[in-house]
């Protein structure tokens, strides 16, 4: 079953100062030590989370007993199922998978911000809509090739939480393993190690083990074509 998340919401910049200071009384800050649980699966739904620090990852166990990742969120990134309804539960486990900052936010609290900041109800809206075009994008890319597929996670990945270090590479640090890369583009171990050295020969994607310099624009071309 799919996990409710939003990424890349601009939420931040989108709200006024003064709304976001009545969010942030209304919706205190909350910290996750990594690897700490945020919310297991079948946990009843009661609170969206804002992501403010950090990194978070959505998995669910596979039938051996393994992991799988659905999504790795950061900053400004949404995620919690259908707060707003009051018989809703988590269908996914979300973990911190570095240091986190939540702001989480609870019917009652976006009821009550809806009173106090009509303008930032709006605003989320906003975002809501923009996840339904989001979702028909990810359905049409869910049957590109292994390759691209990669390169879609490595370069979202490194746009995300990577560092420039020059117009159109990346420095990108991740925890991410080839398996767990697997797991959320629904591919082997092996296929995406075989689609990795590919993009390395290509000349898009250079180091090992979860320390890469990318080139961004050439990935994003890759994936898109």
């Amino acid at each position: 079953m799919k996990p409710w998340y939003i990424k890349d919401t601009d939420f931040t910049q989108r709200v006024s100062e003064q709304d976001m200071n009545t969010f942030l009384r209304v919706c205190p800050q909350k910290p996750y030590q990594k690897a700490e649980i945020i919310f297991h699966t079948g946990d009843q739904a009661t609170d969206l989370h804002v992501i403010a620090k950090g990194q978070v990852k959505l998995v669910t166990m596979t039938p051996n007993g393994g992991e799988r990742i659905l999504a790795i969120l950061g900053p400004n990134d949404f995620f919690g199922e259908a707060f707003l309804s009051a018989n809703a539960y988590y269908r996914v486990d979300a973990i911190a998978l570095t240091e986190v900052v939540s702001c989480p936010i609870s019917r009652k609290q976006f009821t009550n911000m809806a009173v106090e900041a009509p303008n930032f109800t709006l605003t989320f809206a906003e975002i809501l809509a923009q996840h339904m075009f989001d979702c028909r994008e990810q359905l049409s890319s869910s049957y590109a090739p292994v390759k691209s597929r990669v390169a879609h996670v490595l370069c979202d990945q490194a746009e995300r939480f990577g560092k420039n270090i020059s117009e159109d590479w990346v420095k990108l640090s991740t925890e991410l393993k080839h398996e767990e890369i697997a797991s959320m583009i629904t591919a082997t171990r092996v296929s995406v190690s075989m689609a990795i050295a590919e993009l390395r020969n290509d000349g898009f994607l250079e180091g090992t083990r979860g320390e890469y310099i990318l080139n961004t624009k050439a990935l994003s071309q890759d994936f898109e074509s």
